[in-house]
């Protein structure tokens, strides 16, 4: 930076969103020069009209506030001055630039012209690993002071401290880093890319030696990696069986818990002194260990003895990479904290989840028309002088690829060959699983890996906590769908984009590009092909399938199980045409990679419009390729699990043959464990907060092929103190789920109980359909219009993990969650006090799945719906009521309107397998209120 560069850091606190339609209460800004703030203005301004509610709970600036301030014509010209000859710089410029223009313009005044900067993409690439790039985000992240977030004048300052730690941040990057930032085609907001051109200049111009904690590998900056010292294992002392060896182990550092401690030791009982079985599922541990319990060090700290004991790794699987960062972070602190030997924790992913340096050197060398993939390029460029484990799961990427990261992660052909051989980051990742004795992985890896960890790590020990979810991860990870229709409109989009003459259209780029005449024809012979031929595979699939019958329609659509014989037959009879396919695809990918490689080499010859169509046509290639590639699974999963499988057609209810979807994957479990899993692995631990359907029930053994007659089973009590912390509302008169009024008596409870109680609420529900019918009767109510709570929606309003922030941050939310919501959703305190369960959660009743489900248990002597839809619905409650209560302090009420869980005989299994002690009452829904009322008041 310059000596003489003065930034001005504006930030403007506005009653709508438009300088159309809104207008300025605040206007603040810092003066930067020299990497300080060298001055300060802010003023409230009168808006002449009245400030929006929503924005006073915003900003806490008031009507009355704003009532003597100056008006916009009072301060523009002396504010006009100010900004003259500085650097505009703001948290997203193209809202606070244009809007303050407008208002320049409309007193009479010049629209400024300033050189203007933004810290958000900034922000982004800098930072790439940032939780999120918010204002408030980005000052706590970085520790900057931010007093009053949404007020002017705080949030200017801010933003100053934040470009002060921007310009900091790219001077001290590697000048062959900011070289690459240069040369990438990257389009950022107005003139925000010259930071990066400033730090080069200033590198080249004193050129600074590079850290050592980098090298430079063929024109990359990478974090240096240093192979760790080999574990040294037994070294272990005497196990600490007893409550005073525990406390002396912990010290300080550790709290003893009874049941923890009755835990620990029953894992370590079992694998010292129980006769375990080399028979693949039988002498299992399993154990419910209930939330709050501390189960993760509870089996963490006897396997840490028993491996330094039995030199053996254990491999923990867990279900989602949240909680594989969480568990791999407790063994590398808490656990090496506390015991008298060495101990550490390896994290192993897929490849997909690792960046490969080849693949990303030869991606810096290609444009694809894309402004977001050039983004991602930058991010990763900065990310690279940081990272040890080159795993994408680290980085706050805004809407990535999933094809493109795909591509980023793809293996180079002659890996020996390649300038970064021996510092790939899956390598990396290897040699520090050879070195711990800790293997975290997540479920899905565990099911597809499993003889690979056993074979390489001599029958390692295997504990898969959150258990319930592991047959859950292997379905869902066979399961896939092909809609026709979608796919044969995907390659005539494709065909029209090339064939076009007319802007915009890939067409026009071809005609610029040296072969690209020869290139389109090679396009559409490609594109041609896939016309041709996939109409007569999805009339191929009718006439074969469904042209003779019919089964009853579900929700405006009929499903039609494949026998597996027939289907098996069909693909043979159909080879032809599906090599003719699979080669047109081929093609395709051939042609477009020689599209890129000229585009690329044709430097600034082609506008953003034209780049953005690029990158669009790119897209939709890769989207058809990969519908090509699902077929080629449901192939290969015929092969491999041809009695495990199942296969259906999905056709509209009016028999229209043009929308037919071929769906498929495996149907259960039976046998897969015992076959592809614990062969590998010493008899496992089953560990989980909720494992167990009833007292009776054998639905886990059944489906994680644990043998039940050698099982050593424990489930430890409750630790929190329910009967005081919460309590269960069951509503008898409501009506039934199923009635066409449901919607609308569920969504004027919900108002009138949130309006009341005033407290973060989720409610939980089977379908997102139901959600979209009942957020539309919500907002429409007058009651809640009135209101001050705030509705959010799981597939309306924002996804999972954005609607999880805001809860996590703000009150007097409500939201309506499916699916995912049910679980792993830790929200303690006043981020969530109310839990409602719209509708028991059941299976969806007489679907392909279903119906295949009920085929199978039917053949082994089982009835349906006590071995599998009643233990579902009863896991998927428990977990969802426990969402409610999780620390020792919290407290909490849940509330069901679903009637059946009273009146129906199978109510009573579901009531037995709450939280005990909780106290359960049943009420009319007029008592539902005060009673909740009562409860809040007496624990506020």
């Amino acid at each position: 930076m310059l000596n003489r560069d003065i930034y001005a850091v504006v930030d403007l606190e506005t009653t709508r969103t438009t300088s159309e339609t809104g207008r300025i209460i605040q206007i603040a800004v810092a003066f930067v020069q020299n990497k300080k703030i060298i001055n300060q203005f802010s003023t409230l301004v009168n808006p002449c009209e009245q400030i929006p509610r929503n924005i006073t709970q915003l900003t806490g600036i008031t009507q009355n506030m704003v009532k003597g301030a100056p008006f916009f014509e009072d301060v523009a010209m002396t504010l006009h001055a100010m900004l003259q000859g500085t650097i505009f710089v703001a948290h997203n410029v193209n809202f606070d630039l244009p809007f303050l223009n407008a208002e320049f313009e409309r007193v009479g005044l010049t629209a400024l012209k300033s050189t203007a900067l933004d810290t958000v993409p900034l922000s982004q690439i800098l930072w790439p690993t940032a939780p999120g790039y918010r204002l408030v985000d980005m000052t706590n992240y970085l520790s900057l002071e931010h007093n009053h977030p949404h007020q002017a004048d705080s949030d200017a300052l801010a933003t100053g401290e934040l470009l002060i730690a921007i310009l900091k941040r790219a001077e001290g990057l590697p000048m062959i880093t900011l070289q690459a930032l240069a040369d990438l085609p990257l389009v950022l907001p107005r003139d925000t890319k010259t930071v990066f051109e400033k730090a080069l200049a200033k590198n080249q111009a004193e050129p600074q030696p590079l850290p050592s904690h980098l090298q430079v590998i063929d024109s990359l900056a990478l974090r240096r990696f240093s192979e760790p010292a080999p574990l040294v294992t037994g070294k272990a002392t005497s196990y600490p069986a007893k409550k005073a060896a525990k406390e002396q182990l912990y010290g300080k550092t550790l709290a003893y818990r009874e049941q923890q401690a009755k835990l620990m030791n029953a894992i370590y009982t079992h694998y010292t002194e129980a006769e375990l079985s080399e028979t693949p599922g039988e002498t299992a541990f399993v154990a419910e260990a209930p939330t709050g319990m501390g189960k993760t060090l509870a089996y963490l700290l006897p396997y840490a003895y028993l491996a330094d004991e039995q030199r053996k790794q254990v491999v923990v699987a867990v279900p989602t990479i949240t909680l594989q960062q969480q568990v791999t972070e407790t063994i590398n602190t808490t656990l090496k904290d506390i015991l008298p030997f060495e101990v550490r924790g390896a994290s192993l992913k897929g490849r997909t989840h690792y960046l490969n340096l080849q693949s990303f050197k030869r991606a810096l060398r290609v444009d694809e028309g894309s402004t977001s993939l050039q983004f991602i390029k930058a991010q990763i460029l900065v990310w690279l002088t940081e990272t040890l484990t080159g795993d994408f799961d680290e980085l706050n990427l805004i809407n990535p690829q999933v094809d493109f990261m795909a591509k980023l992660a793809q293996p180079a052909n002659n890996p020996a060959g390649s300038p970064y051989y021996g510092h790939e980051f899956s390598e990396r990742q290897h040699v520090l699983a050879q070195n711990a004795q800790f293997l975290v992985v997540n479920h899905a890896y565990l099911a597809e890996y499993a003889a690979e960890l056993g074979d390489s790590i001599d029958t390692p020990y295997l504990i898969i906590d959150e258990a319930q979810n592991l047959p859950n991860a292997v379905l869902e990870q066979s399961r896939h769908q092909l809609p026709f229709q979608v796919w044969l409109t995907r390659v005539q989009n494709a065909t029209n984009l090339v064939l076009r003459d007319n802007e915009p259209s890939i067409g026009i780029i071809l005609n610029r590009l040296v072969g690209g005449q020869q290139l389109k024809s090679r396009f559409l012979q490609s594109l041609e092909a896939l016309s041709s031929e996939l109409p007569k595979l999805q009339v191929a699939f009718y006439r074969r399938f469904l042209l003779n019958g019919h089964t009853p329609a579900t929700e405006g659509h009929y499903e039609v199980e494949l026998p597996i014989s027939d289907l098996a037959q069909f693909w043979v009879d159909q080879t032809h045409r599906l090599q003719s396919m699979r080669q047109a695809v081929r093609d395709l990918a051939d042609s477009l990679d020689y599209l890129l490689a000229q585009f690329s080499n044709t430097k600034n010859a082609f506008s953003l419009s034209e780049r953005q169509h690029l990158a669009d046509f790119r897209r939709l290639l890769e989207s058809i390729a990969k519908y090509e590639q699902r077929l080629t699974t449901f192939q290969q999963d015929l092969v491999d699990f041809p009695d495990a499988s199942v296969f259906w057609l999905t056709e509209n209810q009016n028999h229209d043959n043009s929308n037919l979807k071929l769906s498929g994957g495996l149907l259960h479990t039976l046998d897969f464990f015992k076959d592809k899993v614990y062969p590998h692995f010493m008899p496992p631990t089953v560990i989980g907060a909720t494992l167990f359907t009833s007292t009776k029930s054998g639905y886990l053994y059944d489906r994680l092929n644990i043998d039940r007659e050698t099982v050593f089973a424990r489930r430890y009590p409750e630790v929190f103190d329910f009967a005081h912390q919460a309590e269960l509302v069951m509503v008898e008169n409501a009506p039934s789920p199923t009635d066409g009024g449901y919607v609308s008596y569920l969504a004027k409870q919900l108002v009138q109980l949130t309006t009341t109680v005033q407290e973060n609420t989720l409610v939980l529900f089977n379908s997102l359909e139901t959600i979209q019918q009942v957020y539309n009767h919500m907002q429409s109510n007058q009651t809640w219009q009135q209101g001050n709570m705030t509705l959010l929606a799981q597939g309306m309003t924002g996804t999972r993990s954005k609607i999880m922030k805001r809860m996590a941050n703000e009150s007097h939310l409500v939201v309506l969650g499916a699916n995912s919501f049910w679980e792993g959703i830790d929200l303690p305190g006043d981020q969530l006090r109310l839990v409602v369960i719209a509708r028991l959660p059941f299976d969806q009743p007489n679907t392909v799945l279903q119906r295949a489900e009920e085929a199978v248990l039917m053949a082994h002597g089982k009835q349906p719906f006590y071995q599998s839809t009643l233990p579902k619905a009863v896991l998927r409650l428990r977990q969802g009521v426990g969402r409610l209560i999780r620390k020792p302090d919290d407290f909490g009420a849940v509330v069901i309107y679903d009637p059946r869980i009273l009146t129906k005989s199978y109510g009573k299994t579901l009531r037995n397998m709450m939280p005990d002690q909780m106290p359960q009452h049943v009420s009319q829904d007029r008592d539902v209120v005060p009673e909740l009322k009562k409860f809040f008041d007496q624990h506020r």
